[in-house]
């Protein structure tokens, strides 16, 4: 039986939704190099720091990041 790859996609759109930023492409060669560095994938810290935003945890004020 062939995939039918219209059906996939679909139902991947309604399982999960990518979040993008633009960066210059040096600051996003530096961040994949530290997360690399650190033993943990770039998706891996990305949706650390969305669940602790949900969950008041973390805080941005001022330009900063920071942890409560």
């Amino acid at each position: 039986m062939a995939r039918n790859y219209s059906r996939e996609y679909e139902l991947r759109k309604t399982k999960d939704k990518a979040i993008t930023a633009h960066i210059p492409p040096q600051d996003a060669e530096d961040f994949k190099a530290k997360c690399a560095l650190d033993g943990f994938s770039v998706n891996t810290f990305i949706k650390a720091c969305v669940y602790a935003y949900l969950d008041n945890s973390l805080s941005y004020e001022n330009g900063k990041l920071n942890m409560k």
